[in-house]
């Protein structure tokens, strides 16, 4: 028999290893079938000393984690009477006197923030009305926008430092984040009724019965990013946990205050008068403390504190990210809020709207994290140094490079480094942008 001609086309795809486009979607299609959103379930925080039924609890070590609030509390006891000793004043009240500037005029931005929101409600009921969905469009993004706008504008134009400028900034964020969600969220599900015929329910959760004003406030108040028209319930509320954790709240605020106002913002005010090398070396303990306190202040008793109140029942807001032997590890446990946000509508969307292969969709994730953090403290500090974003960006190789001590006692090891020297290393130089070029090159 003769053997049959094979075209040079055909040839192509058949002996030359390469995949056909029918192939290639098919193959597309296994690697992203796996990937849903994340579902809310009741989970306790891993650190809760408040519930019997947490990881901490029932841990063995959790006697370290009690010292450690003892040391804290001494620390909170004995600094205002080592100061008061010194200068004369139980509190450093420059910095404190900076703070407090125009500070009526920040902490109402919250309520303004809150009140605009709502304009993601009115989207809903306009998409209702069957308004056109270019017009919906253009309504959600201006209104998006125009947040971060406002709060830009406060920052430049009134006489703000860091902290007032970072509130604002955050607060803007975080009620992007919130916006986008719902707007996002009820877009499909309407798609998903409307392919379903219009039908009627009677359940107060399905579309279009959660659009209403009590459904969307009960979401802004909750301590999550991502919108669900309902979430897992924690039960009755249990005052005495509330009154904990906003004391807890509030104790861990005045011990980052000291933290900075005793130990940090003198290096700041002398920084010129170090040399790089010295200034790290001095910020280095102070910061990592500084930065476990308002770990624990925001994640464990600021997010159960309006957990409780709105009976959230899903705690998770972090996960044992001081156990990550590479970063991938810690930037998807150390602030699971904003990962889930970023997992489900960054990620997922460009999978499933935009049709983005999973690495490169993973890529623009980190690149829109990046983004974001770099607009944060820009306009915090009212100056463009994009340092942040490149030692985000540089996370991307080292992630590469450090594959193979995943999982290993060394790999946290270098992970616990890169934090405790990342950190002194970062803010030095925002510090000492203008000297950048001499630090490099001479």
């Amino acid at each position: 028999m003769k053997n049959r001609k094979i075209d040079p086309q055909e040839q192509d795809t058949t002996s030359s290893g390469y995949s056909t486009p029918d192939e290639k979607c098919v193959q597309k299609q296994a690697k992203i079938k796996h990937l849903k959103k994340h579902a809310f379930v009741n989970r306790i925080s891993f650190l809760d000393d408040m519930d019997k039924d947490s990881e901490l609890t029932k841990n063995k070590l959790v006697g370290f984690y009690n010292m450690l609030y003892v040391v804290a509390f001494y620390y909170f006891i004995i600094n205002p009477i080592m100061t008061y000793w010194k200068t004369g004043q139980w509190i450093e009240t420059s910095l404190y006197n900076q703070m407090r500037r125009d500070l009526f005029m920040c902490i109402v931005t919250w309520p303004l923030f809150y009140a605009w929101s709502h304009i993601a409600l009115l989207i809903q009921y306009l998409a209702m009305m069957n308004i056109p969905k270019v017009l919906i469009f253009i309504i959600q993004h201006i209104s998006q926008i125009c947040m971060f706008v406002y709060a830009h504008y406060l920052v430049l134009t009134r006489d703000w430092y860091l902290p007032q400028g970072a509130f604002v900034t955050f607060q803007s964020c975080v009620f992007f984040f919130k916006m986008h969600s719902y707007t996002m969220t009820n877009y499909k599900m309407r798609r998903e009724w409307i392919d379903q015929g219009c039908p009627k329910s009677t359940d107060p959760f399905s579309y279009p019965n959660n659009i209403n004003f009590k459904n969307f406030t009960k979401f802004i108040m909750t301590p999550v990013l991502v919108y669900e028209p309902q979430y897992p319930q924690s039960g009755k509320i249990r005052w005495w946990y509330v009154i904990v954790k906003f004391i807890n709240t509030i104790s861990m605020l005045i011990m980052g205050y000291m933290i900075v106002s005793n130990h940090i913002y003198p290096i700041i005010l002398n920084v010129n008068a170090l040399t790089l090398v010295d200034s790290i070396f001095q910020m280095t303990l102070p910061l990592i403390f500084l930065c476990l306190t308002l770990f624990n202040m925001i994640f464990e008793n600021y997010c159960n504190f309006w957990a409780e109140l709105t009976h959230f029942g899903d705690r998770q807001f972090y996960t044992d990210w001081w156990n990550s032997t590479d970063y991938e590890e810690f930037n998807r446990n150390w602030n699971r809020p904003v990962y889930e946000f970023l997992y489900r509508h960054v990620y997922l969307e460009l999978i499933f709207e935009f049709g983005f292969g999973v690495k490169k969709a993973q890529l623009a994730t980190f690149l829109f994290s990046a983004i974001l953090h770099e607009y944060t403290l820009a306009v915090s500090l009212k100056q463009i140094t994009p340092i942040m974003i490149m030692f985000m960006m540089i996370q991307i190789p080292v992630m590469l490079c450090t594959k193979r001590i995943k999982g290993t006692k060394f790999g946290n090891l270098f992970f616990w480094w890169g934090i405790i020297q990342g950190l002194p290393l970062i803010l030095n130089l925002y510090l000492r942008f203008n000297e950048l070029p001499k630090l490099l090159f001479e």
